[in-house]
């Protein structure tokens, strides 16, 4: 099995996500709705409002979320794991250049030298972790 492998450096990747608290945030898309939420109906803003609450619950878990994403795969649930990964890496992925680019611009990141280096070592964990896990994503093949 092919995907064996990739599952585990995704369960790595998770893992690596995990230690430097690498999480999401869909406040892009509660933004979004909060705009459109009066042009429908009140039924439809419902299930919307529901759906972006399973989606922040699923980005704000991170590296859970990748781990178990690739369980689901290994259950041979393919999409529904590779989109679960996805969604857990891709938003580690934006909160963890959101956080390094706010910590360099308030300058919180380079106040000292210790601030310095916790910040490269968990951004290096949290980067290498997205890094492994969505090239794992990538090569993960239906079987």
């Amino acid at each position: 099995m092919e995907n064996k492998k990739w599952i585990i450096i995704c369960i790595i990747g998770g893992i690596l996500m995990i230690i430097s608290s690498a999480v999401g945030s869909v406040a892009f898309f509660e933004t979004l709705f909060d705009l459109i939420e009066e042009d429908v109906g009140e039924d439809v803003a419902k299930i919307v409002a529901l759906v972006i609450l399973i989606l922040a619950y699923i980005a704000m878990a991170g590296g859970i979320s990748v781990i178990v994403g690739s369980l689901i795969v290994a259950m041979n649930h393919y999409r529904l794991g590779k989109f679960i990964i996805g969604l857990g890496a891709g938003m580690g992925l934006i909160s963890l250049i959101i956080f390094l680019i706010s910590g360099i611009f308030e300058g919180s990141i380079l106040d000292d030298l210790e601030g310095i280096v916790l910040g490269i070592v968990n951004g290096s964990y949290g980067f290498l972790g997205i890094l492994l896990t969505i090239i794992a994503r990538m090569k993960m093949k239906k079987e």
